[in-house]
Parts: structure tokens; sequence; C-alpha cells
């Protein structure tokens, strides 16, 4: 039976045959980019891009997923990190420390010229310093980041964990974005001097080598994809196309969910826009949408009570998925189908808001998502060493504010639901 899996699925890869290829939870609705992933996966060179929500601003299901892969395919770099520290959000391989930097964010100021992300890091001050930390032992990584300056700006200053110098300077000072390559071995420290009008977008670290796995979570909370209209089209494509990641995974829908107003034909143009911008900007990436999971309003009776709007949301993304032949992973499904939000609440791998998980239960989805990804190559996955970082009742130290979190009060932990600007914390 199994011989019989595999040669009906190589057949349908060879000769686009099938609707579609089915593997656990992961559907191939006739990507273009199959082959190209396949080839990515098999030679141990991929470079994995996930856009999303509060579930991917965690860096919980994705580090899961990247450690699986990297315990497979090997150890390809750090991956993206966000331009500087953002209260809430959390990076598994990223730290930061700054003076003079400020934060900003296409959540709560949509009218700022962002580039891939949504997040910016601004100088405020005469030699501001901003310095990018490893949370674990790092080789020295070939990094990319995406900066704009004005006519004026001068050169960001700094220097690695080697003492080897750092410049870094748009090579057109016109208030565009730019993509800057350079080496260092983290941490590394850079100082603004006059650049009162720079930007950062964030970091692409790469090992030099180029071998191995990367997953690069770039997450907002609370986000929807609507937010994508937030961002400069030509600046993140421009990103998109430096970066060419093999797979860029969207995976939206939780908080569209939750508007019971939502209109969900619009919601479905988004959808297909970005698909279209994605494929025109880097015709050789594939795109994989990851649709949203279960969740519930209300936790009590036997399945408890979904958002209005989900099983619409759902329902939608799988057919724009087919329409739009990209691959497709059924959260859902991968969680034991719809009733199952009870049942991951009820041993712990779930919290009690009915929408986001522990970190254990974003460790057995992110395992989950790993090894259909490599199935999808044939590749067997490897055990991946236990995830330290998480702790399974416990929010991460570096998502808390100085001093803990108090789910009581107004500051916003990573784990939300928003409406417009009205984001409300887990209970």
């Amino acid at each position: 039976m199994n011989k019989l899996k595999s040669l009906t699925s190589l057949s349908c890869m060879l000769f686009m045959s099938c609707q579609s290829l089915t593997a656990a939870s992961l559907s191939n609705f006739n990507e273009p980019n199959s082959q190209n992933l396949i080839q990515a996966l098999q030679t141990k060179k991929i470079h994995i891009v996930q856009l999303g929500d509060s579930h991917t601003a965690a860096d919980e299901m994705t580090n899961n997923m990247r450690l699986q892969l990297q315990a497979t395919l090997g150890n390809g770099g750090m991956g993206w990190g966000m331009p500087m520290y953002f209260t809430g959000h959390r990076l598994v391989r990223y730290g930061y420390d700054n003076s003079g930097w400020q934060p900003i964010s296409s959540r709560t100021q949509s009218n700022e010229n962002y580039t891939l992300g949504g997040l910016l890091a601004v100088p405020k001050s005469t030699a501001a310093s901003l310095t990018i930390k490893a949370k674990q032992s790092e080789n020295t990584q070939r990094y990319i980041v995406s900066i704009r300056q004005q006519a004026g700006d001068s050169a960001l200053i700094g220097r690695d964990a080697d003492g080897r110098s750092i410049s870094i300077e748009a090579p057109v000072k016109n208030g565009q974005w730019q993509f800057v390559e350079f080496v260092a071995k983290p941490p590394f420290t850079v100082q603004s001097q006059h650049a009162q009008q720079t930007a950062l977008g964030g970091w692409w670290g790469q090992n030099e080598a180029g071998q191995g796995a990367v997953v690069s979570a770039l997450g907002i909370n609370g986000a929807q994809l609507s937010y994508w209209n937030r961002w400069n089209t030509q600046a993140w494509q421009k990103e998109l196309a430096a970066v060419t990641p093999n797979l860029l995974i969207l995976a939206y829908g939780t908080n569209e969910a939750y508007n019971d107003n939502l209109n969900v034909e619009q919601t479905r143009q988004i959808l297909v826009e970005k698909i279209q911008a994605i494929r025109s900007a880097s015709p050789k990436t594939a795109v994989m949408i990851v649709s949203a999971p279960e969740s519930l309003k209300n936790i009590n009776g036997g399945c408890g009570t979904r958002p209005v709007k989900l099983s619409e949301v759902q329902q939608m993304q799988r057919e724009v998925a087919q329409q739009y032949k990209t691959l497709y992973w059924d959260w859902q499904n991968a969680m034991g189908g719809s009733c199952s939000m009870k049942s991951w609440i009820n041993r712990g791998d779930a919290r009690r808001d009915g929408v986001h998980f522990s970190a254990s239960g974003y460790q057995k989805l992110g395992n989950m998502l790993a090894a259909d990804i490599l199935n999808f190559a044939n590749i067997q996955s490897t055990t991946a060493p236990s995830n330290s970082s998480s702790t399974t009742n416990n929010l991460s130290d570096d998502l808390m504010p100085q001093g803990g979190i108090s789910i009581k009060t107004t500051t916003r932990p990573y784990a939300t639901i928003c409406k417009g600007n009205d984001c409300t914390p887990f209970p």
C-alpha cells in the first residue's frame, strides 16, 4: 500500500494529472514550483518564510518546524529577525539591546513606509546604538538588511563579535528601500551618526556556506492579511525578490474569522491579490496557504462555540488554494477536525481562550507541519532535540515586559485577538 501511494504521488508530480496530492494534512493543488521545492529539500538547501498573526509572532510553532527541519537537513542559519525588539513579539534565535531607537509597527501605525514584515526601527538621536544578539551559539552569518535613507544620512557603523568592522549604508539615499549584504558574527552593534531619516526593516541571517534549512517567522499580533495593504508593495516585492525563499507560507485567518461582519469575498480577493503579487515578485517561490485552525469563542458545551465566520474563512482559503494552484495545509485537520479544540485544551495543548496553543501544542503542530513538508519530498524526518526554550504552562520570559505580565491588566501579551485596533488579551 505504501509503495502504491508513493507511485501514485510520483506520477502526479511528474504528469500533474491529479487534482491534488495529499500527505497527511498537506495538499498540493498543482503548485507550479513543486519540483523546485522538492529539489531544495532533497539538496538540503532551503529557506522557508512564514508570515502570519500571533501564532507566527510567538515563534513557537515555527521554531519547532525549524528544529525538525534542521535536525534532518542541517542548520542553515538564523533566518529573519525583527529590526529591533518589539514588545509582545518573540524570536527564538534573536535578541536585542538598543539605546535611542524607536520601534514602529504597521498594526498601530498604518501610514508609514513599511517593507516586508511591517515593522520599522528608527534612530531617534545621534549615536543611537542597536545590538543584534544570538540567543544560542551561531556561526558567522551572511546578512541581508533592509534599509532606507535620505540624502545626508550617514552609514551605520559598528563591529561584530570577532572585531570585524561593519558599515551599513543604502546604495542610493532617496527614501526608497534598499538591501545591503554583509558578513558578521553575532552579537554585533551598529551606531547611527546623523541618520535621523534612516529606517531598518529587518535582518535576514544565513550561514556562509548556504547549506541547510532556514525558517523565518514574520508575524504581527492581531494581524490580518489585509495588513499587507499598509506596506509599500513595491518595497516588499523587491525584498522578496532579494531573498527568494523556496517556500512562502501565508498563515492568516484567525483574526478575520472573529469579525462577525467580515466580507468573506473581499477577504478572498485580498488573498488572491497577495498570491499573484508574490508570484510576480519571486516566480520560483512555492506558496502555501495554512488555513485558520479550529478556534472557539466560548468553550462551554461539548464542542464549544466556533466564531461565526470561521467555516466560511476556512472554505474560502481552500478554494483559493485550489483555484490558484498553491499548497494547502489544513490546520484544523491536523488538530483532529472540527470539534477538536476542546480536546487540545483538556490535555493542556491549547489555552482556555479557545484560540491559542500552549508551548506543547505549538510543538506538536510545528512537528506535524515539518513532517508533512519533508514527506512532500519523500524525506524521512529525523527527531529534533528537545526545545528547551519552551515551557508548557508559562509564556517565555522574553514575551513579557520587565516585571512579568498580568493578564488582568491592559498590557498586551503575544496572544491576542483583535478587531480593528481593539485587541483583547487571552483570559
